[in-house]
């Protein structure tokens, strides 16, 4: 790779302290329309991240591997950017190697059979039509990852991982859909049954929907809703969204700020975690950890500038800019999945929560689209597709109001995670949730 050659030259030109960080995505992706495999393609690509610094100063900059300037440019330039930037008030040094956990094994499949993937997409084609589907179409990718981290301070790393995850959109007509997401680390973690069976059922419930009144309704959120909406727990609970004014978290920490239904984690590692991560972009080792418990905020996520800022331990989530939760895991709950509809009751079921949008970070007022499926339930039983709403309401007020989680969980990751952040996620039912009427 050249890294070490690098390493060289940055350590001659003077620099007080470094990180690199290598990462080459080896990605294949199956899409598929009307019934039928329509495109595949493979990415083979390499990204150099380089970080330099000093006197307390520190210059970020991200190149395409190979590099296509030459080594010494791309120092000079960063000497020069330097001299231009002030010292950082929270500076704190790049940590030192610590006792790192045992990187997990990872799908070899994903790069030695990749005809698999084809295979599993044509079994789902196979099984949404026999759900009753008219239309499926999706995508499934399936990403091999290798990593190096070298720093300043003697940490040198490699991992190689996997990870895999499938969208289904099953079809009626144009106006009743139905969607299904499943990730994992695992070709064998594509639960071909469940998002087949999950995509047709909420298609064939979408026909005929009812105009929907605006107002405050006991809901059903679905795994793939509340993936959506926790992907902003993820992100408010970073130290640097904390700092910067953008977090529905801010001066709660030790307080209680949901249900105390409610508890979540970051698990950076697990066997079958879509993200694995035994060390962060500093080189400091991650740990499995409480974030929120029985409803109370138990941590913010910190790198080595929001911990020095913030008088708070490092807690092995850096990135080099934000600190960021690996991977949310929300403790199941006490209903069975066939238990739901019974507790509802009467209300609304969401199936997913596209483009959210704040109004208001530190108050967590949004909106949200709703997607591939909304629906009205009264005496535990659907009784009608609904249209013409939107969900529009406050993190703060939604994570106070849960009053039940499935005992079945499902790990959720698709492309429109907007913080990009895999949820181990059950159904979550919560009281009182807003809708206002949708545009269009």
């Amino acid at each position: 790779m050249g890294l070490d050659r690098l390493v060289e030259k940055i350590s001659a030109k003077g620099f007080d302290g470094y990180a690199l960080i290598f990462i080459r995505k080896l990605s294949n992706h199956v899409r598929f329309a009307v019934n039928k495999i329509s495109i595949t393609n493979t990415w083979d690509d390499a990204t150099l991240h380089i970080l330099l610094e000093k006197e307390k100063k520190v210059y970020i900059t991200s190149l395409p591997y190979p590099l296509e300037e030459s080594e010494d440019t791309i120092l000079e330039r960063a000497l020069a950017a330097l001299k231009n930037i002030p010292p950082r008030e929270d500076y704190s040094p790049l940590p030192e190697p610590g006792n790192y956990p045992k990187h997990p094994e990872f799908d070899k499949n994903v790069v030695e059979n990749p005809e698999k993937l084809n295979e599993i997409v044509e079994e789902v084609i196979d099984k949404t039509l026999s759900y009753g589907a008219k239309r499926v179409a999706g995508s499934l990718y399936a990403n091999y990852i290798r990593g190096r981290l070298i720093t300043s301070t003697g940490v040198d790393l490699e991992v190689e991982d996997t990870n895999v995850y499938i969208d289904v959109r099953a079809f009626i007509d144009k106006q009743a859909t139905g969607h299904s997401s499943i990730a994992g680390r695992f070709i064998a973690d594509i639960d071909v049954d469940y998002v087949s069976e999950k995509a047709a059922y909420f298609a064939k419930l979408s026909a005929n929907a009812k105009k929907g009144e605006p107002g405050e309704y006991k809901t059903l959120l679905t795994p793939d809703a509340v993936a959506s909406l926790f992907n902003t727990v993820g992100d408010s609970i970073s130290a640097f969204s904390v700092d910067a004014g953008f977090s529905y978290f801010k001066d709660k920490l030790g307080q209680k700020v949901a249900s105390e239904k409610l508890t979540i984690y970051d698990v950076p590692i697990s066997k079958s975690g879509f993200i694995v991560r035994t060390f962060d972009d500093e080189g400091v080792p991650t740990k499995n950890k409480e974030l929120i418990k029985d409803g109370v905020l138990k941590t913010y996520v910190h790198n080595r500038f929001t911990a020095k800022k913030f008088n708070a331990e490092h807690t092995g989530n850096a990135g080099w800019i934000s600190p960021r939760v690996w991977e949310l895991e929300i403790a199941p709950g006490e209903l069975k999945e066939d238990e739901l509809l019974e507790f509802l009751g009467e209300g609304l079921i969401v199936g997913n929560a596209t483009y959210i949008r704040f109004q208001n970070y530190l108050a967590g007022t949004f909106s949200a689209i709703i997607r591939d499926g909304i629906f009205y339930v009264k005496n535990g039983e659907v009784k009608h597709a609904v249209r013409g709403l939107r969900l529009s309401d406050s993190m703060p007020r939604i994570l106070q109001n849960i009053i039940g989680l499935s005992k079945e969980r499902v790990q959720v990751y698709h492309w429109w995670l907007e913080s990009d952040i895999p949820v181990i996620a059950p159904s979550i039912v919560v009281e009182g949730v807003k809708f206002t009427k949708a545009f269009g």
